[in-house]
């Protein structure tokens, strides 16, 4: 199954960081997929595209965090964080891409 992983971040909560990583971890994990960056500009946008807060990475539209509720409350807001095996992020840690990644069918 191939895959569009899309990552929604504002100029305020900018996402470079985590792109490298992101690129890096899918490499070593020897997949090839798209990467569609996401900026917003505001709440609307946010509201458009049901971003809970910043930094959201979804892979073929589905959040990569297995606990993620939508809770319908759309910001542009750098909110959001990630909980993984007792510790919290500000982006979602690498072993969460990976469980995604299988999680969904996404292979190599």
């Amino acid at each position: 199954m191939s895959a569009k992983v899309s990552v929604y971040y504002t100029p305020e909560c900018p996402a470079d960081e985590f792109l490298k990583e992101l690129r890096e971890t899918l490499s070593e994990a020897g997949i090839s997929c798209e990467i569609e960056e996401i900026v917003l500009a505001s709440d609307d946008e946010a509201v458009e595209h049901k971003v809970l807060g910043v930094p959201t990475v979804r892979i073929n539209g589905v959040d990569v965090d297995p606990n993620f509720e939508d809770k319908g409350i759309y910001r542009a807001a750098c909110t959001r964080l990630y909980k993984w095996k007792g510790a919290v992020y500000s982006f979602p840690p690498k072993e969460m891409i990976l469980e995604a990644l299988k999680r969904l069918g996404v292979r190599k």
